[in-house]
């Protein structure tokens, strides 16, 4: 089902550059589609004074400066591109300020547009839902209000003699007669919103939806887990505590019936995603990013875990069968590279932007965001080249080192040798092992990093790199078609690599050993106080006495 599978979100779908001041525009649709994403987002809005949009709905991020898109072109946009690079069913989510008149408008835009692709409630009731059942077919996901309202209302009257406490649920009938009275765009939302609070006390049930779904705020998530902040570094295996296990294992448990869409802080105005990590670990299916601008870290884990999977990728089978992810591995998947010799990077002020490949056409909208050929400046300093591998795991053990059995847990690693920029293919010739116990839930990254040999006191900066889920690497000899900081590949731009694969034992304890190990040692350390204690009364005793036996 639906429910089991990661899928590949976006954030202000809409927006190009930041969340203020940005340019709205159906392109950026096209573009994420494009690339394989599979959720988008569209805040609808009827509010706006511009004499071109007075009587039609319009896709923008309300009160702020951004500017102003028609929705109907916004659905033609989507309608061109949202199968061309995977038939996996596509979800869009309508952030509805409409009114009615302009919500009737935005169902007959997206039937004239969609057609038969555009499913309602009555398509799905009875049928799978599974990504294979649901291909090449469009969901939109909003809210019901009716419903809620119908729940609320129920909630707050009294049936004692019915239900033996205060409040009911919707009845059959009364849900029937709220479906009867559904406007043509509240029949085509199938992906239908329950309330968070709902959702977490496990009440989504009483809403009657076959495809509930539920946002909830990186905050709220983070409370929820225990954490202070939603941190992949808080849910370190060595570190992770008792509670909050069981607090991430039962939102895994949810999210395993439920789908779950976790958004950022509205603070964010610059674009700076959420750590994705956090949120995957817990279940959620939908992390929304913001992917209308350079991308961070965050959106560079995105890119890996979702390439070449049509934009949909299976959770672990131990999150979603109530058993607990990740569980203990006795075996850690061991991949070691030889780091050999960089190929064709630019030198400095060059571009060179690869426009080929699975989402080749994806760059022809937006084209500032995946840039332009530009030759190299006429001066190059002289600089040297290092390598930086980290490892990012949603769950489990991992480790990064120069040794196969490290003596110490690394995430990431820099080469010590450098290569000369100057050269026509650096050569590195250092072997990292690195280890993980959930392989095709850890992201392997690797970046070049540029000093100025004339500078030595200015960090290295950081001109390349590449993300892979470490699990599906090959062995043998490998190139990494390394991209640059606007995360479009470098044509010509390869790392050159030799991978082999292996096993090694775990013998780093988890975090439940290392718990039970810490409650040993304090309560032998408590003992021992005690006895001193006892001693040290007895030694007094002796004394008192005018004799030093036993003493």
């Amino acid at each position: 089902p639906l429910s089991h599978c990661g899928v590949a979100p976006s954030h202000n779908s809409y927006i190009v550059g930041d969340q203020l001041t940005g340019r709205s525009t159906r392109e950026a649709y096209m573009r994420q589609l494009l690339q394989g994403c599979r959720h988008v987002e569209i805040d609808c809005w009827d509010q706006f004074q511009l004499r071109s949009c007075k009587t039609v709905p319009v896709v923008t991020h309300g009160h702020t400066l951004c500017t102003v898109e028609s929705f109907d072109a916004v659905a033609s946009a989507i309608a061109r591109t949202a199968f061309v690079t995977s038939d996996l069913p596509v979800i869009l989510s309508l952030e509805m300020h409409c009114k009615p008149e302009r919500q009737h408008a935005i169902a007959l835009a997206l039937l004239s547009n969609l057609g038969e692709r555009l499913l309602s409630c009555d398509d799905i009731e009875g049928s799978s839902l599974s990504p294979e059942a649901l291909r090449g077919k469009v969901l939109c996901k909003g809210k019901v209000k009716a419903v809620l309202a119908a729940v609320r209302e129920a909630r707050s009257s009294a049936d004692v003699a019915e239900t033996g406490e205060a409040g009911r649920t919707v009845s059959e009938r009364e849900r029937a007669s709220v479906a009867s009275s559904e406007t043509l765009y509240v029949r085509h939302l199938t992906l239908r919103t329950v309330p968070a609070d709902d959702f977490l006390a496990g009440l989504s049930h009483e809403y009657g939806f076959a495809l509930p779904i539920t946002s909830i705020g990186e905050e709220r998530l983070g409370q929820e887990m225990g954490l202070a902040a939603p941190r992949a570094e808080a849910l370190d295996e060595g570190s992770v505590s008792r509670g909050m296990a069981g607090s991430v294992h039962a939102l895994q448990r949810k999210t395993a019936e439920q789908l779950l869409r976790v958004y950022p802080l509205g603070l964010r105005f610059a674009g700076k995603n959420l750590d994705p990590l956090v949120c995957w670990r817990a279940g959620a299916q939908h992390v929304a990013l913001n992917l209308g601008q350079h991308p961070d870290l965050a959106a560079q884990l995105h890119y890996a875990l979702f390439e070449d999977t049509g934009g949909y990728v299976r959770k672990p089978e131990e999150m979603v069968d109530g058993r607990g992810w990740p569980p203990r591995r006795e075996s850690l998947r061991r991949v070691t590279i030889e780091l050999l010799s960089l190929h064709g990077l630019p030198k400095q002020g060059e571009e060179r932007p690869s426009r080929d490949g699975a989402h080749g056409a994806s760059h022809g909208y937006v084209p500032e965001l995946t840039g332009s050929w530009r030759a190299p400046a006429a001066v190059e300093s002289s600089s040297t080249l290092r390598l930086k591998v980290s490892l990012h795991a949603i769950g489990g053990f991992c480790s990064v080192s120069t040794r196969r059995q490290p003596r110490q847990v690394e995430t990431e690693h820099v080469t010590s040798s450098a290569g000369e920029h100057g050269g026509l293919s650096p050569r590195f010739g250092e072997t990292v092992h690195l280890l993980a116990a959930e392989p095709h839930e850890t992201i392997l990254r690797v970046a070049v990093l540029e000093s100025d040999e004339e500078n030595a006191s200015v960090d290295a900066e950081e001109v390349a790199f590449d993300t892979v889920v470490l699990g599906r690497m090959r062995p043998g000899y490998r190139t990494l078609h390394l991209r640059s900081r606007r995360g479009t590949r470098i044509e010509m731009c390869h790392l050159f690599v030799h991978i082999s694969h292996g096993n090694e034992p775990h013998k780093w304890p988890s975090a439940s050993e290392l718990r039970e190990e810490v409650e040993t040692r304090r309560s032998e350390a408590a003992g021992l106080r005690k006895e001193i204690s006892q001693l040290r009364r007895g030694s007094v005793t002796v004394w008192r006495q005018g004799s030093f036996e036993g003493v």
